[in-house]
Formats: C-alpha cells, sequence, structure tokens
C-alpha cells in the first residue's frame, strides 16, 4: 500500500533565512520510503522548494527573512504518495547590523624623560 502520512511535524528551529524541521514517519506500506517537502512562500520562485530525504529531520535554507512558508510534507513509496501533512512557519527577521564603530588610534606615550 502507498504509505501513511508522516506524524507530528513540527518546526525545530529558526533563523532569518532558515526553517528546521522535524516529524515521526508513519507506516511505510511494507516498502522503504522517502520524504517529499515542499514550501511555498510569497514571490518565490516557481517552482516553489521542494526537498527530498530519508530521514526524518530538515533545515530548509535560502528563504526570505520575516517571511510565513507554507510547508507540505508527504510520504512516498513506490505505491504512491501519501495524504499531505502541512504547517504555516515564518523566518524570523535578520537582526540589524550594528552601526560602524569608529575607533580613535591608541593615544601616544607622552614624550619626555622616563622615571629612573
Amino acid at each position: 500500500d502507498r504509505p501513511d502520512p508522516p506524524r507530528s511535524l513540527q518546526l525545530s528551529g529558526l533563523s532569518g533565512t532558515s526553517l528546521s524541521l522535524s516529524w515521526l514517519p508513519g507506516f511505510d506500506g511494507g516498502l522503504p520510503q522517502h520524504f517529499l517537502l515542499r514550501a511555498e512562500g510569497p514571490d518565490a520562485p516557481p517552482p516553489p522548494v521542494a526537498l527530498v530525504t530519508s530521514g526524518f529531520a530538515l533545515t530548509l535554507g535560502g528563504l526570505r527573512p520575516a517571511t510565513p512558508y507554507d510547508v507540505i510534507l508527504r510520504a512516498r513509496n513506490a505505491r504512491g504518495d501519501s495524504a499531505p501533512v502541512r504547517l504555516r512557519a515564518s523566518t524570523s527577521a535578520l537582526p540589524e547590523a550594528p552601526p560602524p564603530r569608529w575607533e580613535e588610534p591608541p593615544a601616544a606615550p607622552p614624550s619626555g624623560s622616563e622615571d629612573s
């Protein structure tokens, strides 16, 4: 049979340009399975990001800061795909760069006689 949908899809970490996801596999239908992960966001170039993995965790990189994404996960085996599991997650805003600092050169020691 086709595999059961993955379970417990969750966001395990995020940054301004990435989302880290993890899940538990469903029943594999008695055949080897892998997972198709797809992220769709505003202004994402077609086709949306799609990755394949045999593991149960993945970090999607190269995303836009402070942007919501629809993450869709399916299990696939030789007989077909499972029903999709969905999660809505947003990347964080990138921290602002600190203002440039002007550093004064160290003061030269005073010229004159040294204590003996």
